[in-house]
Parts: C-alpha cells; structure tokens; sequence
C-alpha cells in the first residue's frame, strides 16, 4: 500500500472516530434516552392520514425551492404549523408541487439527452475519424504500390468523412502531380494551405508547379511565402526546414535564371537562416566570383547536409576549378544520398566523360537513363554520353526512346536520324530527318546530313525521296 493511500485511511478512522466520540457525548447528556419529539415539531409526520402526510411532504420540497428563489415570507420558526397540512387533493397548493416535480424531471430528461447527443457525437467523430484514416492509409499502399487510380479515389473518400485535413489534402495533390493533373493538384494544394497555413511541402510543390507553367511571379511570391512561414510550433521541423530550403533553392534558380544574379546574391546574402544561403551560389558562378559561390557552398551543406542539389552543383564547381579529387567525392556522396535519382549517375557521368574515362561514363549514363527511363533529359543526355564513348549501338537505343518521349521534338528526331546514319541504317535515318524537318524546315544541320545520307544511299543504289 502505498504512503498516499495510509495517509488517507487515517484520516477517515480519525473522522469516524471522532464523530462516534461526538454522539456517544450526546446519548450521555441526554441521559442515554433518544430525543423526544413534540407534535408541533412536525404536523405533517403526526398526521393520521396517509394522503396528508404525503401531500403535504411532497409540498415541503416546493416551497423550500421557491423560498430558495424568492424569500417573500420570512419567519424565525418554521415549526409551529407555519405551513399549513396539505389534506386533500383539491389544495391548489397542489398544483405547486406539479409543477416543481415536473420541472425537475424535465431537467433530468434533458440533462440525458444532451450526454446522449454528446456521446453520439464523440461516437460518431470517432468513426469518422477512423473511416477517415481507414482511407488514408489505404491510399497510401496503393500509391507504394503503383495503383495511382485507386490511391486517389482513397484519397477523396477520407477527404469525404473528413474535408478539412491538410495531410490528405496534400497527399491528394501530390498524387495528382505525379499524375501530371497538375490543375487539379494546385487545386488541392491551396486547399491543405488553406487548412494548414504552415505546410511548407505544400508551397515547394505549388511554387514548382507554377514554375512549370510559366507563372513565373506567382512562383516567386509562392516561395517567399513559404520563406517567411515562422519556424515555431510546427508538426515536423525537420521537414519544415527542408521544404523551406528547397523553396529558396527554386527561388534562387528562378532568379539567377531570369538574369538577376546580383539582385540575387545582393538579397539573399542579408537572410541570416541557416537554409538560405542556398540560393547564393550560382549567383555567384555566374558573376564568376567562384570564390564567394565555394563558400556559400560549403555553408550551404553545412545547414543542410543531405541537399542533394547542392552536393551535384558543388561538385562541378569543384572540378571546374581544378579540384577533381574533391568534386569526385562530392558526386558519389549525391548518389549515396538518393541511389535512386537518375540525375545524380547522369551529373556523375558527364563529369566521368570529361575526365575521359569513358566506360565508366557509359555506365553511369546507362543506371540514369534506367532509373528516370520516363525523364526526357536524362534519356537525351544518356543518348549523348553514349555516342561521345563510341557506343553506338546503346546510344540509339537511348536515342530511339527520348524521341518515343517526345515525338514531336526536332532534336530527338535529328540526334535519332544521326545515331542510324551511323549506324548503316540509312532509310530509318531518312525517315527521322525527314520527320525533323517536317517541323523545323529551316534547321542547317539536319538538312546538311540529309544530302549526306543520300549521296551515300545513291552510291549504295538504294532508293531515297530526294527530289
């Protein structure tokens, strides 16, 4: 047993024992009798009649309640027949005690049906809330699963039994973005914000979207918007703060990229967050002040070690400026960070193809365009490093499927047509410069290696659409 709990036990012996003492002093003072009553003490209790005395006890109650709320008769002594007996069913005094009963079970009745409401209300957000998550996670394996049509119907029935969630509304979005919805994901997105004003991922993914698109001043007013979200009482800070980085990362990108690197290093050096001098670095590069962009670099992975971006552009600084070893290690820490990214083997690649170790470029180019087989970049770029280590017959592979991905892309079609002229696939390759040039007419090199290719085709006897 414990302290608190002995504690407590004696104080009730003592209360007990105390109160016993008390009544035992009584009995003896009263001369061990019990007290003797007269009959003016309690009229109604002397009443031969049983429906007096009950009438008149149910009336008592009444008249206590209505003294209670508006003492208009006083009196020094109540006993004595100050209130009169009750003795038969015709006293409109009656009709008091009615009514004070009467209220009183309506208060009652009340009372359980408003803990029923509530009990039924707490119930009923229970299974919403159940039903609610129930979706949620059945969302979340169909998605890991691939099966994005059934994720998202998930998605929009926990979002039924439970609109105002900013998690679902977020997974929806981002759903609906690598589902390349992009309208529809926006939609959502600004919803979770709405919901949730701090979600910072939310604005990452909306400010890229409008990036996308062109929007280009709503993009910028999305990531300063997400910069200045306060950093306090947050769900999930790690998260947080790299959503926050990733913004000014983009926003940084977009503003060196639009021509305004002094603009760029000139504000963003003044932030003094760890996250942000991210953006500084390029600025930098590109005012050739490669001195100012390795140390907002180095700060930049100092406050944010795992920023997969920074290490790959980092690491290119590093060999543009002679530091092979160095940059090197800075693109296999890239692909430690993320083995499934296709832009970090492809980063790697081309700095592998510039140090002329070509088969080992081909391999990396080869994982990229395996990993991101549905990135066009990554496949055209693949194609290249390929051709440039004299694998052609992998190159036209690679080339054949970034021109699947843009069909309607002149340079697909112009590297494709190259790769099978070289090839000997003389009449592929025709048709690939043909199709280029159906929709870029003007273009000098394919029409050049057009002529090529029938001269060749002319002495091999072979049968060409020239005019």
């Amino acid at each position: 047993m414990s302290l608190k709990n002995a504690h407590l036990l004696l104080n009730v012996f003592l209360l007990a024992a105390w109160g016993f003492f008390l009544l035992a002093c009584r009995f003896y003072w009263m001369g061990n009798k019990p007290p003797n009553f007269s009959n003016s003490d309690n009229p109604a209790a002397d009443s031969p009649s049983l429906i007096t005395r009950t009438l008149t006890f149910f009336y008592l109650p009444a008249v206590n309640f209505w003294l209670l709320l508006c003492p208009d008769t006083l009196s020094f002594d109540w006993s004595m027949d100050a209130v009169p007996l009750i003795r038969s069913l015709a006293d409109w005094r009656n009709f008091h005690t009615v009514v004070f009963y009467s209220g009183l079970l309506l208060l009652a009745w009340f009372g359980l049906w408003t803990h029923r409401e509530r009990w039924n209300n707490t119930s009923r957000l229970k299974s919403t809330t159940l039903t609610s998550l129930a979706w949620g996670n059945l969302g979340n394996v169909l998605k890991s699963q691939g099966k994005m049509e059934g994720a998202e119907q998930a998605y929009r029935n926990a979002l039924y039994y439970r609109s105002n969630m900013a998690d679902m509304l977020y997974n929806l979005g981002l759903l609906l973005q690598e589902s390349n919805k992009f309208s529809e994901a926006l939609h959502y997105y600004k919803l979770a914000i709405g919901s949730r004003p701090t979600l910072a991922s939310a604005y990452l993914n909306t400010g890229i979207i409008l990036m996308n698109q062109g929007r280009l001043d709503e993009a910028k007013r999305t990531f300063l918007t997400c910069a200045d979200i306060p950093d306090e009482n947050l769900k999930d800070p790690h998260a947080h703060k790299s959503s926050v980085t990733s913004c000014l990362y983009n926003l940084g990108k977009l503003l060196h990229e639009q021509g305004h690197q002094e603009y760029e290093s000139d504000v963003f050096k003044q932030l003094q967050h760890p996250p942000k001098p991210l953006i500084t670095p390029c600025a930098y590069i590109r005012l050739n002040k490669l001195t100012e962009a390795e140390f907002w670099y180095r700060e930049s992975l100092r406050a944010k070690p795992d920023h997969i971006p920074a290490h790959l552009t980092y690491g290119k600084l590093l060999a543009m400026t002679g530091q092979k070893t160095e940059a090197e290690r800075y693109f296999l820490k890239a692909i430690q960070l993320d083995p499934t990214k296709g832009n970090c083997y492809m980063h790697y690649g081309q700095f592998l193809l510039e140090e002329s170790r070509l088969l080992e470029a081909a391999e990396m180019a080869k994982t990229a365009a395996r990993l991101d087989s549905g990135e066009f970049d990554v496949v055209f770029n693949a194609a290249h490093m390929l051709r440039q280590a004299s694998l052609n017959e992998a190159a036209e592979k690679y080339y054949g499927q970034a021109a699947s991905l843009r069909p309607n892309y002149p340079a697909a079609l112009m590297n494709l047509g190259a790769i099978l002229h070289l090839n000997g696939k003389l009449q592929e390759a025709e048709a690939n410069y043909l199709r280029a040039l159906q929709l870029k007419p003007d273009d000098a090199i394919t029409q050049s290696n057009l002529r090529k290719l029938w001269n060749i085709m002319e002495k091999q006897g072979l049968r060409t659409t020239s005019p």
